[in-house]
């Protein structure tokens, strides 16, 4: 039974040679299939020869028995080493995309840069406050813009038309802006990013001798600083 004994410590000697990686890496296939052919064949006759030549009579079970297990032993190595030799790699698994990195926020406005301006009709003829429905779509994208760039500061100045003394349409001005960062500061904008300043009736940009140029000097404009 040597050639048997031989042939384990070939197979032990190929699974520790090759390690497990090889085994991992490759995949079964048509050469572990014919190795184990060939193998199991020359294994079996290697087991018969065996046994014929170690027992001067074997029996027809021990003979039987011998090429079995070369069949077997042969049969394992065999396809181990055809799994070893020429079984197609695995192919690597394809790597996996890092995920986009989200879109940097967009840069502040430069200075100077006029955000909005809340005008004409939100502010009534001697009033200060915001109209309830016409000025906040204005003023909604420049709390956005205040969110999205938390080092942005604005100046925000109020203007009135040319009707009443230069006091009275200084302080009404000034209301005019105090009225437009009370909302800014209502919707989470902390009012230290926020100075307000009066021009009166200084800066028309329309005829104040019409309604309709009276109406669009009544603002309040919102400026990048």
């Amino acid at each position: 039974m040597r050639e048997l004994k031989v042939l384990a410590v070939a197979l032990a000697v190929v699974v520790l040679a090759s390690g497990c990686a090889t085994f991992r890496d490759r995949e079964w296939g048509t050469c572990a299939i014919a190795g184990g052919i060939i193998g199991g064949a020359i294994g079996g006759t290697a087991g018969g020869v065996a046994v014929n030549n170690t027992e001067n009579h074997p029996s027809n079970g021990d003979r039987g028995g011998a090429i079995a297990g070369g069949v077997v032993g042969g049969a394992l190595l065999g396809a181990l080493l055809g799994h070893v030799i020429c079984d197609p790699m695995k192919p690597a698994p394809k790597p996996v995309a890092a995920p986009a990195p989200p879109p940097p926020p967009p840069p502040p406005p430069p200075k100077g840069t006029k955000l909005g301006t809340v005008g004409e009709t939100y502010f009534d003829f001697d009033k200060a406050e915001i109209k309830a429905h016409d000025g906040r779509g204005v003023l909604d994208e420049i709390v956005k813009t205040m969110r999205d760039n938390p080092s942005l500061r604005v100046v925000v100045e109020g203007h009135t038309d040319a009707i009443g003394s230069d006091a009275y349409n200084q302080r009404l001005s000034e209301r005019r802006a105090n009225a437009v960062k009370r909302y800014l500061v209502a919707q989470g904008i902390d009012a230290s990013r926020i100075d307000t300043r009066g021009f009166g009736k200084s800066k028309p940009v329309a005829d104040n001798g019409t309604a309709a140029g009276r109406a669009k000097n009544r603002r309040a404009e919102i400026i990048a600083e």
